[in-house]
């Protein structure tokens, strides 16, 4: 029993291990630029295809901040921890709102190419999503 007990504990002093070095990791990454400017290709397609290029990055914390333009019926959060980023897209249509999330792992070192693609991923998923839901909505009505 005692045995069990031990490696439950070496398990768990692992996982809590690997977690806070990878979060430490994550100030490394950050050190000398903001999270915006990390993803700037992402930032800066995602905001030429939602707000024609008229959206403004709006900081939250070290690891997150929102992008959006004022009056407009959306917005994108971005979130980044332990080498993952996860993209969350609101958007509201007669005052229904849809929300598309998507996590991209290990995004630590990203090319521009491969920046741009994790962006016309979510362009094309969301494409999808406001489709339906517009769909659904009028169907509603």
């Amino acid at each position: 029993m005692e045995v069990i007990i031990m490696l439950i504990i070496i398990v768990v002093a692992v996982i809590v291990f690997r977690f806070l070095f990878a979060l430490n990791q994550d100030s490394y990454d950050l050190q000398g630029q903001t999270l915006s400017h990390k993803f700037q290709v992402i930032v800066n397609t995602l905001n030429a295809d939602a707000y024609r290029g008229r959206g403004h990055v709006t900081s939250l914390d070290k690891r997150s901040f929102n992008l959006y333009e004022d009056g407009q019926n959306q917005i994108i959060h971005f979130h980044y921890s332990t080498g993952h980023l996860t993209i969350t897209w609101k958007y509201k249509y007669f005052q229904k709102e849809v929300i598309h999330e998507r996590q991209f792992n290990d995004v630590r070192n990203l090319s521009l190419f491969e920046q741009q693609k994790i962006a016309e991923v979510m362009i094309k998923e969301m494409t999808l999503v406001i489709a339906n839901h517009k769909n659904n909505v009028l169907g509603e009505v």
